[in-house]
């Protein structure tokens, strides 16, 4: 079992991540704003399950770079603090979400695949794990048990922020699309982006 402080730290700067409004979230809001929580769900599962997917592809990828690398993976780690940096400034700066008027067609589980494919064309987000890992743990003693653990808390997080933006979008959608609200989530989510990764550099 990973070190409970390694787990904190990668909930933490996930949950950060997830709550943050992006393509992803203003989808599902729209959908929750339209068609119901109930009729959103397997939308959200489906980008659960493609955000899964990317998670596999970089755990894989950073375990064969730290065999190859050894000690000097340590640089990947810095790298991975500077990107938490850079994502924070990102989120200060970024402008608010449009949200379209209508929902994408389809509904049920017809958009599974959908939601499924719409990670996978955001290299990006591979890249947010290949930099998020090394931070919180040594990569090279990450185990297939490690793995479920972190697999379990990504979809926990994810699944529990999606399904709470389709909530409230229901309930109170027009809120949700306030460009003031909005800036606000981003430039708290900035912050703690910016304390998470000072901790991390403060480490050993």
């Amino acid at each position: 079992m990973l070190p409970i402080e390694s787990l904190i730290a990668f909930a933490v700067i996930y949950a950060v991540d997830s709550v943050t409004p992006g393509p992803a979230v203003a989808m599902v809001t729209v959908r929750g704003a339209t068609m119901g929580v109930r009729r959103t769900a397997p939308f959200i599962f489906g980008l659960v399950f493609g955000d899964l997917i990317l998670f596999a592809i970089a755990a894989a990828g950073l375990i064969a770079l730290a065999a190859a690398l050894g000690p000097l993976f340590v640089v990947i780690k810095w790298a991975g603090v500077c990107y938490l940096l850079f994502l924070a400034y990102q989120l200060w700066n970024a402008k608010p979400v449009s949200l379209p008027p209508q929902p994408l067609r389809g509904e049920g589980w017809r958009t599974f695949g959908v939601a499924t494919l719409f990670p996978l064309g955001n290299p990006k987000a591979v890249g947010f794990y290949i930099a998020l890992l090394p931070t919180v743990l040594d990569v090279s003693t990450l185990t297939v048990q490690a793995y479920i653990e972190l697999s379990a808390l990504v979809v926990i997080i994810w699944t529990g922020t999606l399904f709470a933006y389709a909530l409230a979008a229901a309930r109170a959608g027009v809120l949700l699309r306030a460009p003031a609200a909005q800036r606000l989530l981003n430039r708290t989510s900035a912050c703690t982006m910016v304390g998470v990764a000072g901790t991390i550099a403060a480490r050993d």
